[in-house]
């Protein structure tokens, strides 16, 4: 059986990831592995996760979201001998998924050839309130959405998709790759501090012929914040910058796929 090693990028994160119960009882599970980076040196973090067995690791300095799991991806392969097809697992520290949903998740990925997955995404416990976690590739005439009150980033109908749907791209807050897959395209390309890493990902992976697989029978919880959303914000000028670069990405190397 392949392992799988979740990885969880913390930025003053130690509430969620502390109150995750169902998290603990995952990790429980013989052939998963935890792995949190903790981007800012919390000392009650480290005890925590220490003290529930996950493995734990920081760097010297602060890094965006894409170097940190690249920093957990690179540990995962040198320290705990992580091999090609076992599964590396993105998760944000604001992603709940139960232990049932969890279960669920390993019986797909064990009964698969396909390398790269995204479960379905909720607002609420209650599965009613439906995340747009699955998106169409934005282009440089999507700029314009806005003045048709439409999002630059088209979200897909999930409730049209069928399990195992392939996609553009799904919100890096809960990827399921291969570690050989993820390592083909050498991981998330860290120009992205934040935002937008995840399509790109998505994107460079799909011009390898590598498709994103929605896992409409696997569901969780985001509890994001959405931060990007005002526009007085760093955060916005952050996407933005994000978003410019990805469409450049597209432009110099062609958006179309064979």
């Amino acid at each position: 059986m392949n392992r799988i090693i979740i990885g969880i990028v913390s930025h003053g994160h130690y509430d969620y990831i502390v109150n995750n119960h169902e998290l603990a009882s995952i990790a429980e599970i013989p052939e998963v592995t935890v792995v949190i980076k903790d981007n800012m040196k919390d000392t009650k973090l480290e005890c925590y996760a220490n003290e529930v067995g996950f493995e734990y690791l920081t760097t010297p300095k602060q890094l965006g979201f894409g170097a940190n799991n690249n920093c957990i991806f690179n540990f995962s392969k040198k320290e705990l001998l992580a091999k090609d097809n076992d599964w590396f697992i993105i998760l944000n520290p604001d992603v709940e998924i139960t232990f049932f949903e969890f279960k669920k998740l390993i019986a797909e990925l064990n009964s698969t050839t396909d390398t790269f997955f995204a479960p379905d995404l909720y607002k609420d416990k209650g599965y009613i309130q439906a995340e747009n976690s699955i998106r169409y590739f934005a282009t440089y005439f999507d700029l314009f959405n806005p003045i048709k009150l439409k999002p630059i980033n088209r979200p897909y109908n999930k409730s049209l998709l069928e399990n195992k749907a392939s996609v553009d791209w799904a919100s890096g807050a809960f990827l399921c790759v291969t570690f050989q897959k993820f390592g083909a395209v050498n991981g998330f390309d860290d120009k992205y501090f934040m935002y937008y890493e995840d399509v790109d990902l998505c994107y460079r992976l799909k011009k390898l012929g590598i498709d994103l697989k929605f896992l409409k029978n696997v569901k969780a919880v985001h509890k994001g914040e959405y931060k990007n959303r005002s526009i007085f914000s760093k955060h916005f000028r952050w996407y933005l910058s994000s978003l410019f670069k990805f469409l450049n990405t597209q432009k110099s190397t062609g958006n179309k796929f064979e």
